[in-house]
Parts: structure tokens; sequence; C-alpha cells
């Protein structure tokens, strides 16, 4: 085996499956244009993530807008259950984590769908820890973000694999000195993983 000892996993996109933007679900089945939804994920939502504020109380006053009937419970219900773990890419993790190598969560995330995630979704267990925007206040388009990361695993940059769909974060890992892979939907992570790791 090679001196890689950590991998770090996107959450959106990779383990969970890339699926249609909320937003879109949103308009469908309960006619909420876009443009209603879309100023909230780039302004508060991006506040929840690094826990300046509050994803239940910033949400109240956008469901009135969006004419929700329920309440923000309800709301929320509805949102994290659109997730769906990629069996495919956990299977990958599981083949990992038996040859010895310890994979993680690296995402940006508020506090609440963190929780959903690894209770709701059954892979709490399947995982050797969680790393999130809302714990360090840090997103991953900031470098600290990798650092903080580095210093809790106790890890050299050399020693960790970063795999993201999103380019930015590739770019911010690979700043930092973490060898960081851009998956973008178009090879099996599997065969990714075999170039970059050699252990399954």
């Amino acid at each position: 085996m090679n001196d890689i000892k950590a991998i770090l996993l996107d959450a959106d996109g990779l383990l969970i499956k890339k699926q249609r933007y909320f937003s879109d679900i949103l308009h469908e089945q309960y006619g909420v244009s876009a443009e209603m939804v879309i100023p909230f994920f780039k302004t508060r939502f991006r506040d929840c993530q690094k826990a300046t504020a509050d994803l239940k109380e910033e949400l109240v006053p956008f469901l009135k807008q969006w004419k929700w009937e329920g309440d923000v419970e309800s709301f929320l219900e509805f949102w994290f259950s659109q997730s769906v773990v990629d069996s495919d890419v956990l299977d990958v993790v599981r083949d990992l984590r038996e040859r010895g190598l310890k994979c993680y969560l690296a995402t940006d995330q508020e506090k609440y769908r963190a929780e959903y995630i690894e209770k709701n979704l059954g892979i709490g267990h399947e995982l050797d820890g969680f790393f999130y925007s809302f714990e360090s206040g840090l997103s991953k388009s900031d470098p600290r973000f990798f650092e903080v990361i580095l210093e809790k695993l106790d890890l050299s940059p050399e020693e960790v694999i970063f795999f993201d769909d999103e380019e930015e974060n590739v770019e911010v890992g690979r700043s930092f000195g973490i060898k960081s892979v851009l998956i973008d939907g178009t090879e099996d992570f599997r065969s990714v993983a075999e170039r970059y790791v050699k252990a399954i």
C-alpha cells in the first residue's frame, strides 16, 4: 500500500447522489419559482453552513413567501428526504476501510442536515468521522478548512486524498498540498479511486 492514510469525501454529488436542484423540486411540486428560492441559498443559507445563523430561524420569513402550509420541521423533512446515498460509492468506501484506510466526510453543511445525514441516511457507522463547515465556521473554499482537518487527524497533506465534484474546492485542496481529485460524474468512482489510491 502507498503512504495514503485518509480519504476525504464530498457529500452532495459524491456520497450523496447528485440529483436535481432543490429549487427545481419546490417549483415542480409546490409551484415556487426558482427566483424566489435561489436568493435564500445564496445568502442566509451560507451563513447557516458557517454556523453564524440558524437554519430554522432563517427559514421562517422565506416559508411565508413560498406559501409553505406546514411548519419549519415539515419543510426540513421534505427537503432533507430528497437525499439518497450512492450505494456504489458507499461500497468503495467500505472496501477502502477494510484495507486500512480511514474515510471521512468533508462537506459544507449546516447542523440540522448534518445530523440528518448521519442518522437518517444510515452512514454514521460507515465512515471514520465527519468534518462539517458549521463546526469550524469555515467552508471548503477556505484553505483553513483543510488545515483544521489535518490538525485533527495529525496527518500531513501528502497522506490525504480529497474527492469532490466542484473544481473550486479541488483547487483549494491542491493549494494546501492535498492530492485532490475532481469527480465530474462521467467516470465510475471505483475506477477513479483505484487510480489514485491503488488499494481496492
